[in-house]
């Protein structure tokens, strides 16, 4: 089961209490305190992994925990510091507040590690508190609570090709032909029910790059209609978008009629993704009435398209020529969506402070000044009599 979204309970760990002890040994009479101070708690960080394929740990455990930093002892010794804990997640990993829908961090680079919730401090042992006043101190300080929170994980795949089309279009098939990929495949639709991403690689230029099939679109997918409205996320970084279309006309559908569909579909969900360079690939050219139905369809669009056809391999390495060529020429569009995917502003602003703004006083009349009272002369002093 490929899981894309899912709700946690954070908490990081507690800061140990503080001791409070005083040294007792045999033949050192007064001592003295020597209670040691806590350990701080564990920290809640997020760690982008490469080896983790999707967020599905966290939907059978959504309830986590850091260790709590233990109390301090006596002899001065402080207490251990709680491990943290280290949440893996894959790469376009998207942190929100469960609450606002604030987005709290993002991650898209193997081994980057975020800071999520800060463990409490711990506290202080009354060795801390001797002065020359007060040398037998029997005083400690708690230590800290860890900061919780609950907040929503969203998986949004990292791939330079995004794979679109109807049911039984033949996006399986095509994944299957020009990657190592092996997706299911089946003469019926919706054989695809989860994102397949595969790779394509080009030993001779010693370079590869990710292809991401979603479940097959059909009319009002952005209206939650269908498999494939969950799954247009993951193709919101592609560089290129390839519309696969099946140029038979199969199923009584005509191909632009199709191509409508599809480009009217990412115009509702998403303007971003609507304006994204496209690639369309003629499917099933292998079939008689293919042939005239791509005059048609090119007489009415003015877009790229390359004919291909899965079943006899006819076109496979033009079009993997093409896809390399149109990644890298959009490669500073690649860069630009990595740095900054998420385009869209914060849903509300809850946890950002508003200007003060300070009003001015209104100038108030001056006060009359007070009239000066005449100096009066000193009597001079009597002298005492011996």
């Amino acid at each position: 089961m490929f899981i894309d979204e899912v709700k946690v309970y954070l908490k990081a760990g507690e800061g140990g209490s503080g001791c409070l002890s005083f040294r007792r040994e045999k033949f050192i009479p007064k001592g003295g305190p020597d209670g040691g101070n806590g350990g701080k708690g564990g920290d809640v960080v997020i760690l982008c992994d490469n080896n983790v394929g999707d967020l599905e740990a966290y939907r059978w455990q959504p309830h986590r925990s850091a260790e709590n930093g233990q109390p301090g002892m006596g002899r001065l010794r402080a207490g251990f510091d709680g491990d943290p804990l280290i949440m893996r997640v894959p790469p376009g990993t998207q942190v929100q507040d469960a609450e606002t829908g604030r987005l709290v961090a993002e991650v898209t680079e193997p081994g980057e590690q975020v800071l999520l919730l800060q463990g409490g401090r711990g506290g202080i042992g009354n060795s801390a508190f001797k002065n020359s006043i007060n040398q037998a101190p029997r005083m400690t300080t708690p230590g800290k609570v860890g900061e919780t929170g609950t907040f929503r994980l969203s998986l949004k795949t990292i791939a330079d090709l995004g794979l679109v089309g109807f049911p039984n279009a033949g996006k399986s098939s095509l994944t299957r032909s020009v990657t190592s990929a092996r997706p299911k495949t089946a003469p019926y639709p919706f054989t695809t029910l989860h994102v397949n991403v595969g790779v394509i690689d080009y030993p001779d230029r010693h370079g590869r790059i990710f292809l991401a099939d979603i479940p097959g679109l059909i009319e009002g997918a952005h209206e939650n209609r269908g498999l494939g409205h969950r799954f247009l996320k993951h193709i919101e970084r592609c560089s290129l978008l390839i519309f696969l279309l099946d140029m038979a006309g199969s199923e009584n559908r005509k191909p632009w009629a199709d191509y409508a569909v599809l480009d009217r579909e990412l115009k509702m969900y998403s303007k971003v993704l609507a304006g994204k360079p496209r690639l369309v690939v003629a499917n099933k050219m292998d079939l008689p009435a293919s042939a005239e139905l791509l005059k048609q369809f090119k007489a009415k669009y003015s877009v790229p398209v390359a004919p291909i056809s899965c079943m006899t391999g006819l076109g496979l390495p033009e079009l993997r020529e093409t896809l390399w060529k149109a990644v890298h020429k959009n490669k500073a569009l690649v860069a630009s969506q990595l740095a900054n995917p998420n385009k869209e502003a914060p849903v509300k602003t809850a946890y950002m402070k508003k200007p003060e703004v300070k009003k001015a006083k209104a100038k108030s009349a001056p006060k009359p000044k007070a009239k000066a009272r005449p100096a009066t002369k000193k009597k001079p002093a009597k002298k005492k009599s011996r």
